[in-house]
């Protein structure tokens, strides 16, 4: 940044002719050239700290996309399903779900069973012990004593273990739902006392018979105990919601992992390049010999800056070290398709591979997937807690995080240019206020020399005057 001065008042060499306003311009010039050095370095740190920044960017893009390869769905083998009324039929596809339409339309849900005790009841006349047993469960025993409310019962019931039924209190009676869907869950309740008094005294009654679901899948009848259906669809859990009055479309789409999977490894190797693409080149720019422009002096700004030396070091570690404890013919990432290249060819050197740019040969990756699919995974994917055998998500934030975190190696550097642009900028205002004391100085000077040789001017013409009246030529 440069900064110009023009006098703040027109002096114009009116009377000795010169041009003292240029005169001016050009001797403040000459003052200005520190304050000119200072904005000039003060630029390139701006420029250094914006590549820092930059830098620091990518290498949080790169994260991202390492991040994205230990998500758990990027490794998940099920299909999808898709409904046209998720309100009435939604569906899960499993591994192995056979892709295709399927029509649904539902008759009945699946319902459990509900018996309600009788209005007559309120506590227990002597001490009993209820058998509740639902359907062909487990009898399940639960003491109760003299003058047991049924608030108590309630109570009693639910802490039971094992119990298949949930018991409530509504507008003051015991109320017993089954935890059970289907026509076969029905609830049965004994008691030990002669003649089974407690159950007896009761008087339960069914407020909800329990009853299958009905339904229909591509014109085919089918019944099922619960709602959540398995056996129907191959590889999708049919979730049953609510009865149709038209046909819900499940449309059933095969595992899609494999393109899962190398989309995602791609985007990696995208942003793994696009890194060191840009970190090498900062690191290799040559300076340019007496530079002239802002541009010419920002070359070369982070030649050999060790801290980026050293962080594209540690990328290419962790793309090239072996893995250990995986198998000999998965144990490294060119064994799944992710590799530089060769370095040369038949005629020329392949100066991405001499920089350590990635290739991925999605085809080999597909290869591996459908042969060895959890050991390319773990290539990929596997928290350890040891750096050697971990696989390369976990291997990306462990080698950058010095880097990358708060109060990391490039948070220093950038906090530090931070620190030199604001001093800068103290120093550049410090010269502003002496150039312009400087430049007002200048100006009062040429003024009162103007103003001299004007006086003079106006006594020599005076004198002259004089003379010619005395008749002296």
């Amino acid at each position: 940044m440069s900064v110009s001065f023009t006098p703040t008042q027109s002096v114009g060499g009116l009377a000795s002719g010169l041009d003292t306003n240029s005169i001016i311009t050009q001797l403040m010039a000459v003052e200005r050239q520190p304050r000119d050095k200072l904005a000039q370095r003060q630029t390139l740190e701006q420029a250094r700290k914006d590549a820092l920044t930059q830098i620091q960017t990518m290498l949080g893009s790169l994260r991202d996309a390492a991040s994205a390869l230990s998500d758990p769905s990027t490794w998940s083998t099920a299909g999808t399903v898709i409904s046209s009324d998720g309100t009435k039929a939604t569906g899960t596809a499993a591994a192995g779900a056979t892709p295709g339409t399927y029509y649904v339309t539902i008759g009945n849900l699946a319902s459990s069973q509900q018996l309600t005790a009788g209005g007559g009841f309120t506590t227990v006349q002597g001490a009993d012990t209820l058998h509740i047993k639902v359907g062909g469960g487990a009898d399940v025993a639960v003491a109760v004593s003299d003058g047991d409310d049924v608030n108590a019962l309630a109570t009693k019931i639910n802490q039971a273990t094992g119990i298949q039924v949930t018991a409530s209190v509504q507008n003051g009676k015991l109320v017993l739902d089954s935890n059970v869907t289907g026509a076969a869950s029905t609830i049965a309740v004994t008691s030990d006392a002669a003649g089974g008094q407690l159950a007896t005294q009761l008087g339960l009654s069914e407020t909800r018979a329990a009853q299958d679901a009905s339904f229909l899948v591509n014109n085919t009848s089918y019944t099922s105990a619960t709602n959540a259906v398995t056996t129907v669809i191959p590889g999708v859990t049919l979730n049953l919601l609510g009865q149709t009055s038209s046909t819900v479309t499940l449309t059933v789409s095969a595992d899609t992992t494999k393109a899962t999977v190398t989309s995602k490894v791609q985007a990696f190797v995208n942003a793994y390049n696009s890194l060191v693409d840009y970190v090498h080149g900062k690191l290799t720019e040559q300076p340019v010999s007496n530079p002239q422009t802002d541009a010419d002096r920002q070359k070369g700004m982070l030649r050999g800056d060790t801290t980026l030396d050293a962080l594209l070091s540690d990328l290419r570690i962790s793309v090239s070290d072996v893995v250990s404890g995986a198998p000999d013919g998965l144990n490294q990432l060119s064994q799944a398709g992710v590799s530089t290249g060769a370095a040369s060819g038949s005629s020329s050197l392949n100066a991405d591979a001499l920089m350590g740019k990635l290739t991925l040969d999605s085809s080999q990756l597909g290869k591996m997937l459908d042969s060895n699919f959890d050991q390319v995974k773990a290539l990929f994917t596997n928290a350890t807690g040891s750096y050697s055998s971990e696989g390369l998500a976990q291997r990306i934030k462990d080698r950058t995080s010095p880097y990358a975190q708060t109060g990391g190696m490039l948070d220093i550097e950038i906090q530090g240019e931070s620190s030199i642009i604001t001093d800068l900028g103290n120093q550049m205002a410090a010269w502003d206020v002496r150039l312009a004391t400087k430049q007002q100085t200048l100006q009062n000077q040429f003024t009162a020399m103007e103003t001299a040789l004007s006086q003079l001017q106006q006594q020599q013409s005076w004198l002259s005057g004089q003379i010619a009246s005395l008749g002296f030529n």
